[in-house]
């Protein structure tokens, strides 16, 4: 089944800029089954957009059945067009209302010339059928069981069932100030086990004692009542005229903060669409071609990025924003455990507030206990409307520690894995709250097709940007092996540290993402092979544990000219920035330092090639507070104070003060790739 909101608002229709986003018209809902079989419950203004649909359309068969005969649930039914229509096959269903007086006099009453020019018996015929509360009856193949509610005039439930899931529509109904009158609890009863209800959510509760008896419940009474019937999926609707977006917003909100039951909740819109899922505002279909247009455009960009961070980076940013996601990670399969490669999130660290967080050194368990791990262990993805109503049942569990330790609320989330061209799972994309308008939805149908494609996809580019990693570090591997102070994980320290003061650099000099977002993954990846040219130089001295002689530390310093020769005649922008900073890193700004040959002279101030400059500042950093077999790791305070009192002569002093703004950052790399006698 399918099931759209034509009409949420209870009483009269309103029409106003404030009101726009959950609708004014009076109820009317449309409930089609997969076969093409069609019900519509109610109609109040809602229904005459409905009519004007359907006037495009093959007539066929089709019920309208009313929860009571009060004016805002009937008031639409003189401008249903299929009604004037003879080809449409039409009939009517009302509930035998107080006192016996027939549904079908209600209705008369309406086109009796006086209230509408137009009398009955100049309409197509049409049957109008009565039930007695609590009665069922079929419509096609749907199953239809009706319930008696607490209203003035009495009023009618629907419990809708087919297509293996069922549909629970209150009207309207009065839980009173406990919920456990007799009507309430058999209503209840009634409700129990759907897997969506649409409630009457008329008013908020700070309104509600002021209209006791009138027929209407608070929106905050629901949650506990049908949470506990094992009701799934709780949609409002037949909002009080009254109430404008903003405040809808506003008690929402606070009501959805503070709940922590076993069930997803929602504001229906005028328009909604909702299945066994919940309730979702469905997008204009972008046409195949225009999505092929832009993937393919995005999937040209990202294959110039040899960098898996960058590459992680790209694919989250894109995935975003088709999802409108406020925030995502990346969790990356290494060694049996989901590792936390990347993340953003424009609420707690908009733009590069985030990039500490792209260092933390966490994992999962690769196992179906997370969301993240079921969706890595099982290759299927998941679009969770509400991550605190996943049922008992399912084999994973949100975790909210997250959200505890920073006061975030994680509603809806997307989880798709990432695999490579053999199919082999590589890891985990996951959006976190698809926003729109200010407000949090579930991820549309539409977005998860299109991600899934981008995933698919960018597979392809984070496998080639890991095999490109993997070399370079194999080949650091081999410098370790001659001197065994060039690490893999200082290497990796140095790159991500120039990466970050690049970032901040680049931003302060104002220029665009994309721009440093490709600068930043070549330079990571250069920097790390800014000492590679030590494997030419003899171990008698890369390896001697006391102080170089003059001659021996002239042979020292040729090891800057060797890493560039490595690089000579170099094609590709990563190469030939490798050549620059291995030439270049050991200058200073004053003009002093040395390239290791006269052919290339010294250098100062900005005429040092800037990757150079940031690759000094790194370099020097961490090889002050790491520990060596010549000596002991500084103190971070005493690495800082070198760092400022060189600025000027040592040091780009507009690049330490960046470096000293990021330091937080640095903090965090320094804690993801600890040397190995520190782990």
């Amino acid at each position: 089944m399918k099931i759209r909101l034509w009409g949420t608002r209870g009483s009269v229709p309103v029409s106003s800029p404030q009101m726009t986003r959950y609708g004014g018209d009076t109820t009317c809902i449309e409930v089609r089954s997969e076969s093409g079989g069609r019900l519509i419950l109610d109609a109040g203004t809602g229904i005459h957009a409905l009519g004007d649909s359907m006037d495009h359309e093959i007539p066929t068969d089709c019920t309208i059945c009313f929860s009571h005969a009060h004016w805002d649930h009937l008031q639409g039914l003189p401008h249903f067009k299929p009604l004037y229509n003879p080809n449409w096959r039409l009939s009517l269903r009302g509930p035998v209302l107080a006192e016996d007086v027939p549904f079908s006099q209600n209705l008369l009453e309406i086109f009796d010339e006086k209230h509408f020019p137009v009398p009955w018996r100049e309409l197509p015929r049409r049957p109008i059928l009565e039930f007695t509360p609590g009665e069922q009856f079929q419509v096609g193949d749907m199953t239809v069981k009706t319930c008696p509610t607490v209203h003035p005039g009495s009023c009618a439930a629907y419990r809708i069932e087919a297509d293996g899931w069922s549909f629970v529509f209150t009207g309207d109904h009065e839980c009173g100030d406990k919920g456990d009158s007799e009507a309430t609890k058999r209503l209840l009863d009634f409700m129990a086990g759907a897997d969506v209800a649409l409630v009457d959510g008329h008013y908020f509760l700070k309104d509600y004692p002021l209209h006791q008896g009138w027929g209407h419940s608070a929106l905050e009474q629901w949650p506990a009542l049908l949470a506990g019937r094992g009701v799934k999926h709780l949609v409002y609707t037949h909002y009080d005229p009254s109430y404008c977006d903003r405040e809808l917003d506003k008690v929402f909100d606070a009501l959805r903060e503070n709940c922590r039951l076993p069930i997803s909740l929602q504001l229906g819109c005028q328009g909604m669409l909702i299945t066994a899922d919940g309730g979702e505002m469905e997008e204009r279909e972008e046409s195949l071609e225009s999505i092929n247009c832009k993937l393919c455009d995005f999937f040209h960009r990202i294959s110039h990025f040899s960098d898996t961070n960058v590459v992680l980076d790209s694919v989250l940013n894109q995935a975003r924003a088709l999802g409108n996601a406020d925030a995502g990670t990346i969790y990356l399969v290494e060694n049996n455990s989901l590792v936390f490669s990347y993340a953003a999130n424009d609420t707690l660290f908009p733009g590069s507030e985030a990039n500490k967080y792209a260092y933390l050194n966490a994992s999962l368990p690769l196992d179906t206990g997370s969301i993240a791990g079921f969706v890595a262990c099982t290759g299927r993805v998941l679009n969770i409307p509400d991550v605190r109503a996943i049922p008992q049942s399912e084999p994973y569990a949100f975790n909210d520690a997250f959200d505890l330790a920073t006061g975030y609320r994680t509603v809806s989330m997307l989880t798709v894995p990432f695999t490579d061209v053999q199919n082999r799972i590589l890891g985990v994309l996951q959006l976190i709250n698809s926003v729109k308008n200010g407000r949090i939805q579930a991820f549309p149908p539409n977005t998860v097709r299109y991600v899934g494609r981008l995933v698919m996809l960018a597979g392809n580019s984070l496998e080639r940007a890991r095999l490109a990693n993997d070399l370079i570090l194999r080949m650091l591997r081999t410098a370790s092996l001659r001197d065994p102070r060039e690490t893999a994980s200082h290497v990796r320290r140095v790159g991500a540290m120039a990466a970050e003061i690049y970032h901040h650099w680049a931003e302060k000099h104002g220029l665009t993402a994309e721009e440093i977002r490709a600068a930043k993954g070549r330079l990571r990846l250069a920097a790390m092979l800014h000492d590679v040219g030590k494997v030419g130089i003899p171990d008698a001295i890369l390896k001697k544990p006391g102080r170089l002689t003059p001659e021996e530390r002239r042979i020292m310093e040729k090891h800057a000219v060797m890493g560039a020769r490595l690089f000579e005649n170099a094609t590709q922008d990563v190469d030939m920035l490798a050549h620059t900073i291995a030439l270049h890193h050991h200058q200073k700004w004053d003009g002093s330092g040395y390239t290791g040959s006269d052919k290339h002279p010294l250098l100062s101030g900005t005429d040092i090639p800037l990757e150079a400059r940031i690759t000094a500042i790194a370099d020097v950093y961490d090889a002050l507070i790491s520990r060596r077999c010549y000596k002991e790791a500084w103190d971070v305070k005493d690495a800082l104070d070198i760092l400022r009192n060189d600025a000027g002569s040592h040091f780009d002093p507009e690049l330490v003060d960046v470096f000293m703004e990021i330091h937080e950052v640095i903090t965090a790399i320094c804690k993801r790739f600890p040397d190995l006698e520190d782990a």
